[in-house]
């Protein structure tokens, strides 16, 4: 198994439980507790966990501008991330125009779109989302040029940040880091700019978000959430957060997370 899976399975583990135990982690994800006391020594230092006694507890005041690794975030709820692209590729109509925005669930969506097999025109600032759509032959693709951002697959800033202001979109996917207080929030300016953009260019706004992302605020508003038209996540959404978007007029649609094998 190779490392970033396991250390998304090690935070899977700490996000339902809390906390767990070397010996714990170790049945679950299936390696020896010398690896484990690898891995938890590499979240320690990335500032996704805080060491205990015998084991690790989960970070719950993370930085503002935390991000985790790409190969990490691509992995943590992810049985989620795959019911919500699977649900938001549905909710697509043959001949519209649609913006991917870079992220994790957003890319989940990508590869349902391509397996639905519909004709689109769709425009990505995602080298890696890009690649996906690229392979098949319904879709129009636009990718949309910038400058690489360092550790991930996003292209920000011009010429895409200039282009999306001439462009009118019927539906954006967009992905964000944070949807606490009722606000969608970024770890960084260069983020939420372009997610800012994409959303004035679409007439409908999707985010696409897993239940753990109405948590903890992030470093740079992008907007409010009643400037967006559906937040679509899975069932472990708050009772709380629900009520606070239904009474803001911002649609819910929640899916089930898929049953996946434990490793």
């Amino acid at each position: 198994m190779i490392a970033a899976h396991r250390r998304a399975l090690i935070l899977e583990q700490l996000r339902r439980e809390r906390a767990a135990s070397i010996v714990a982690l170790s049945d679950t994800v299936g390696v020896s507790p010398t690896t484990i006391r690898r891995d938890l020594d590499f979240l320690t230092q990335g500032g996704y966990i805080v060491r205990s006694h015998g084991g690790a507890v989960l970070n719950e005041h993370p930085r503002t501008t935390f991000e985790p690794q790409r190969e990490i975030g691509a992995r943590i709820a992810y049985a989620a991330k795959a019911a919500i692209g699977t649900r938001a590729a549905d909710l697509l109509e043959a001949g519209q125009s649609v913006i991917f925005d870079s992220s994790s669930t957003v890319l989940e969506a990508a590869r349902a779109v391509v397996a639905r097999n519909i004709r689109l025109t769709v425009c990505t600032n995602d080298i890696g989302t890009a690649a996906v759509l690229a392979d098949s032959q319904s879709l129009h693709l636009v990718v949309l040029g910038g400058t690489n951002r360092f550790g991930s697959l996003t292209m920000i800033g011009d010429p895409g940040l200039s282009f999306l202001e001439r462009i009118h979109a019927d539906v954006a996917f967009i992905g964000i880091h944070s949807l606490f207080g009722q606000r969608l929030s970024e770890t960084s300016i260069d983020l939420a700019a372009m997610k800012r953009r994409m959303i004035a260019s679409a007439t409908r706004a999707i985010v696409l978000a897993d239940s753990s992302k109405f948590r903890h605020p992030a470093f740079c508003d992008v907007a409010r959430v009643t400037e967006i038209s559906t937040i679509l996540t899975d069932t472990g959404i708050g009772e709380s957060d629900r009520d606070a978007l239904t009474e803001a007029g911002v649609e819910i649609i929640e899916v089930e997370p898929a049953a996946l094998p434990d490793h």
